[in-house]
C-alpha cells in the first residue's frame, strides 16, 4: 500500500510546511523515504513499536540512545482503512515537533487516500480503454465481453457517433487529470464514453439515441474545454451515427476526417469529405512517396511550406493569406514564385493545385501519426 514513491511524496509535501527532518517507514519498520537520504533502508525501532501499538510514540534524547537508528522526535502511525500501513516521523525536540502531530496525521491521510483513489481511477480507465479497443476490433460479443460491458456500466444498445480529437500539446504522461480537465464545460450523457487514445488523442463515443440532442453544439463545447485546458485549439474528426455493432465504422470515419482537419477548419465531419475519401484508401507507403515526389523539396523550407498551407486555407486569396500571415503582398508573391521553382508546379493550374492539396493532406496525416 505504502510504496517508496508515495512515501517520498509525503515527505516532500510535509517538508514544504515543516522545516524539520522527516522520514517515512513501511509496515516492517524500514525507512523508505526521508529528507536525509543516508537513512534510506535503515531499520527504525521506534517505527516498529508504533506499528505494534497502533499509536504515536514520542522519543526523547534519553530514550533515543537505547534503540539503533532512532533519533529524538515524534513518530505517528499512518492509517488507511483502519490498518497501519506505515509510520511518519519528525526528528527534533519532542516539545517542539509534537505540535505538528495532528497536521501530519491529516495530511498523510489525505495523500494516502488521494493516491489510492487515483490508482483506482487509473485502473478503471485502463480497463475501459481495453474494452473499447476490443469493441472497435469487432471482438465477438460473447458472454465474457457482455460481462465486461456490464461491469463497466457500458450500454451496448444505444446508437453511437465517434469524435476523435488530436491534442496539440498533450499533458505529461503522468498527468492523470487530462480526461477530467478536457471534459470541463462538456455536458456528458451518462452513456457517453471518453478515453485516451495514445498520448495525444482522445476518443469520444457519444450516445446519439436522442435525436433532439444537439451533437454539433456539444462537440464545439468539448473542443472549447480542450482549448481552455491546453491553451491551443484541438482538431477533431467526426464519424457518422451508427448502431453499437458498427462503432468501428464511425471510428475509422472519424480518423479519416481528423486527418483533413486543420487550424483553419478544426472540426471536420466525415460526411463532408469527397476527395479525401479516395485518398483514405491509399496505402501509407504510396502517400509517403507522393509527398516526396511533389513537396519533398519543401520539407527543408518551413517558411514556404507554411505559406502553401495558408494559401489553401484561404482559397488562394493572396490578400487574405498575406493579411493572415502578416506579410507584404510582394513577399507572398516572392514565396509563391520560389515554391513553384522548387516543385516545378504552377499553382495557377487546377491539376497542380490538386496535386499540392493531396501532398499537404498526406503530409498532415503523416505528422499526426508520428
Amino acid at each position: 500500500m505504502l510504496d517508496p514513491q508515495l512515501a517520498q511524496k509525503i515527505v516532500r509535501e510535509v517538508h514544504l510546511l515543516i522545516n524539520e527532518s522527516i522520514l517515512v517507514a513501511n509496515q516492517y519498520g524500514l525507512i523508505i523515504a526521508s529528507t536525509n537520504r543516508e537513512r534510506l533502508g535503515q531499520y527504525h525501532e521506534g517505527a516498529r513499536i508504533v506499528i505494534s501499538r497502533k499509536a504515536s510514540l514520542t522519543i526523547t534524547h534519553q530514550t533515543a540512545s537505547k534503540w539503533p537508528g532512532v533519533r529524538a522526535g515524534i513518530n505517528l502511525p499512518i492509517f488507511f482503512n483502519n490498518t497501519v500501513v506505515g509510520v511518519i516521523g519528525i526528528t527534533g525536540t519532542p516539545e517542539k515537533v509534537a505540535n505538528y502531530g495532528h497536521l501530519l496525521e491529516k495530511m498523510t491521510e489525505l495523500l494516502i487516500h488521494e493516491s489510492f483513489y487515483q490508482k483506482e481511477l487509473d485502473f478503471h480507465e485502463r480497463t475501459l480503454e481495453g474494452f473499447v479497443f476490443d469493441w472497435l476490433n469487432n471482438r465477438e460479443w460473447d458472454e465474457a465481453f457482455l460481462s465486461r460491458a456490464k461491469l463497466l456500466n457500458i450500454n451496448l444498445q444505444c446508437n453511437r457517433q465517434a469524435a476523435f480529437a488530436h491534442l496539440p500539446e498533450p499533458g505529461r504522461k503522468e498527468d492523470q487529470t487530462i480526461l477530467a480537465g478536457v471534459s470541463d464545460g462538456y455536458r456528458f450523457n451518462e452513456e457517453d464514453i471518453l478515453i485516451r487514445w495514445g498520448n495525444d488523442h482522445l476518443l469520444l463515443l457519444v450516445d446519439v439515441s436522442d435525436e433532439d440532442r444537439d451533437f454539433s453544439r456539444l462537440i464545439e463545447k468539448w473542443a472549447g474545454s480542450i482549448r481552455q485546458r491546453t491553451g491551443k485549439r484541438p482538431t477533431i474528426g467526426i464519424g457518422s451515427r451508427v448502431s453499437p455493432q458498427n462503432v468501428k465504422k464511425s471510428f475509422h470515419q472519424a480518423k479519416r476526417a481528423l486527418n483533413v482537419a486543420t487550424d483553419a477548419q478544426p472540426i471536420v465531419y466525415d460526411r463532408d469529405l469527397t476527395l479525401e475519401m479516395i485518398a483514405g484508401e491509399l496505402r501509407s507507403e504510396t502517400k509517403k512517396l507522393f509527398v516526396e515526389r511533389t513537396i519533398g523539396v519543401l520539407l527543408k523550407h518551413d517558411e514556404l511550406l507554411n505559406t502553401l498551407k495558408n494559401l489553401f486555407d484561404h482559397q488562394f486569396s493572396y490578400k487574405e493569406t498575406a493579411n493572415f500571415m502578416h506579410l507584404h503582398i510582394n513577399t507572398l508573391h516572392y514565396r509563391v514564385k520560389k515554391l513553384q521553382e522548387l516543385t516545378g508546379l504552377d499553382i495557377k493550374k487546377i491539376r497542380s493545385r490538386v496535386v499540392l492539396y493531396l501532398a499537404i493532406l498526406f503530409l498532415n496525416e503523416q505528422t499526426k501519426t508520428e
